[in-house]
């Protein structure tokens, strides 16, 4: 099948967002991770789950709000994975993006789809059934880290959920992640199904998923865009 993942220049453009707010450290320590993952890695996405039932979370001083395209400035400052013009590009009916704003800086963002999202580990789409919704490329600030705020932006995502027809949210993250893990499990999520994968050069290879709902699996990935 033909690759359809983002293209050239929007992977450019993001590319130069993120060295201007993160800096050459960190850029050049994720570049190096990247290139030696293209190379040759193991590693398995781990799927969690969980129905999207009312929440009432709160941290004093924080906001968690659905951006809108008059964040896309903020949002390249201060969270850096894209520029401002891809960040208004990748919003949609179908594609959000949540954050939580202390009024001077945006500490956190996660994206939010009902149709599917690009992922780059799997080289291939990650879409959610009917009436269910996946989270995918969350991140918080280095200085807000230990706050709670990665399970404070999951229920508001469970809460914008309930209010709007969503039956279940899932989430995914790399199984050697264990703040992350930590985080999600915190939130209500519970593990679903392991999909290990393999890469080479560039190529990925997936494995046969594994838990409690591995038979979930296969109806979650594409190699075309979702429509």
């Amino acid at each position: 099948m033909p690759d359809t993942s983002p293209s050239l220049a929007t992977t450019a453009s993001k590319a130069a967002t993120r060295l201007k707010s993160r800096g050459l450290r960190e850029v050049a320590a994720l570049a190096w991770q990247r290139a030696s993952d293209w190379v040759s890695s193991e590693d398995s996405l781990v799927f969690f789950v969980r129905d999207a039932t009312p929440t009432d979370q709160a941290i004093p001083g924080l906001t968690f709000r659905e951006a809108t395209p008059q964040d896309a400035f903020r949002y390249a400052r201060d969270i850096g994975t894209d520029s401002p013009s891809t960040f208004t590009g990748r919003l949609s009916p179908t594609t959000r993006c949540f954050v939580i704003d202390d009024g001077a800086l945006l500490l956190h963002a996660s994206w939010v789809t009902t149709a599917g999202a690009w992922t780059r580990e799997l080289r291939a789409y990650v879409v959610p059934p009917g009436g269910e919704a996946y989270i995918y490329e969350s991140f918080t600030r280095g200085e807000a880290r230990g706050r709670g705020i990665y399970p404070f932006a999951l229920h508001g995502v469970l809460a914008w959920g309930t209010a709007n027809a969503i039956r279940r949210v899932w989430v995914a993250v790399e199984e050697n992640n264990v703040p992350s893990h930590r985080a999600i499990t915190k939130a209500g999520f519970v593990e679903a199904f392991r999909l290990p994968f393999a890469r080479r050069f560039g190529r990925v290879e997936i494995g046969d998923a594994t838990g409690p709902r591995a038979s979930d699996a296969v109806r979650f990935l594409s190699r075309t865009p979702p429509r």
